[in-house]
């Protein structure tokens, strides 16, 4: 059995998914959560990828609280099947270093990679990261019903009564929080440690639903104070701050700076925006070892 399993969140570009999955499929076990809304056809991959676990059961809303429950889907399923590491990654990554140097490298490092940095953080705006949970906000909310419509003005309006009269929603008893990426590789035991607490701890994730961006908290949070051998470094390399796109949608312009990072992944690409900046990544990182 592989020891290590990548979990992939999937949103579009059924033809960018598919190289992602043709250049890990051999080495690891993949577990690929597709958008309930995307036009990617699961069935079609089922068939084509029979030994790679596909599943659509969240419509993932962007800083919503699906941002959580996906991942952490996928960590329950994952966990399962007693991996040594599970990486977490989204459809637009491409790795940088080959499959071979991937097992290596975390063979002979041994740990969990998870930015976790204490709130509040400066360069965050929302009161360092504190508003993004104690303030009602209004993500989750989509539809274009009535009803729809009047939830989103009276959270909207909480919200800004929240602000004006500065009281703020609990935070979770005796936890200090903390925040980082999304993007993360946890080793067996931060994976246990992080499922037991929540398992634990049932009300916690209930302090998430209409927040901002949690996903960048919540499990941080959980392993920031963690006994878990761990290294707060990024496993992926991501521009915020050339654009157009935050994070910035790499192309050829990056390839250099790329390559050189020092990153298991890099992230974001769109191959019907630059297709051959990963080409040409993906050519390099297969031809070495």
């Amino acid at each position: 059995m592989n020891e290590i399993a990548i979990l992939i969140i999937a949103h579009k570009n059924q033809e960018q998914l598919e190289l992602l999955i043709n250049n890990l499929v051999s080495d690891f076990d993949l577990y690929i959560h597709i958008d309930t809304k995307s036009t990617i056809n699961k069935e079609e991959l089922i068939s084509k990828y029979p030994n790679v676990k596909f599943y659509s059961k969240y419509n993932i809303i962007w800083s919503g609280y699906t941002q959580i429950l996906c991942p952490l889907f996928l960590f329950r399923e994952a966990s399962k099947s007693k991996y040594q590491y599970y990486i977490l990654i989204s459809a637009q990554d491409i790795p940088l270093i080959s499959n071979e140097a991937i097992k290596r490298r975390l063979k002979e490092e041994d740990t969990s990679y998870v930015v976790s940095d204490k709130l509040p953080l400066p360069q965050w705006k929302f009161n360092g990261g504190f508003d993004r949970v104690q303030l009602f906000w209004e993500s989750d909310i989509i539809g274009n019903s009535l009803w729809d419509k009047l939830k989103r003005k009276v959270i909207c309006n909480i919200k800004k009564n929240q602000r004006k009269y500065n009281f703020r929603r609990p935070l979770y008893k005796d936890v200090e929080y903390y925040g980082g990426s999304t993007w993360v590789i946890l080793r067996y035991d931060a994976m246990e440690y992080l499922l037991n607490f929540i398992d634990k701890n049932p009300k916690y994730l209930k302090t998430f639903k209409y927040s901002y961006c949690a996903d960048e908290l919540w499990l941080q949070t959980i392993l920031g104070t963690s006994d878990c051998k761990t290294k707060n470094e990024h496993i992926t390399y991501l521009d915020w701050f050339t654009g157009p796109e935050y994070p910035r949608t790499l192309r050829i312009d990056d390839y250099d700076a790329i390559i050189n990072s020092p990153h298991f992944f890099a992230r974001k690409f769109d191959i019907d925006v630059d297709k051959e900046v990963v080409r040409k990544i993906l050519d390099r990182r297969n031809s070495t070892t």
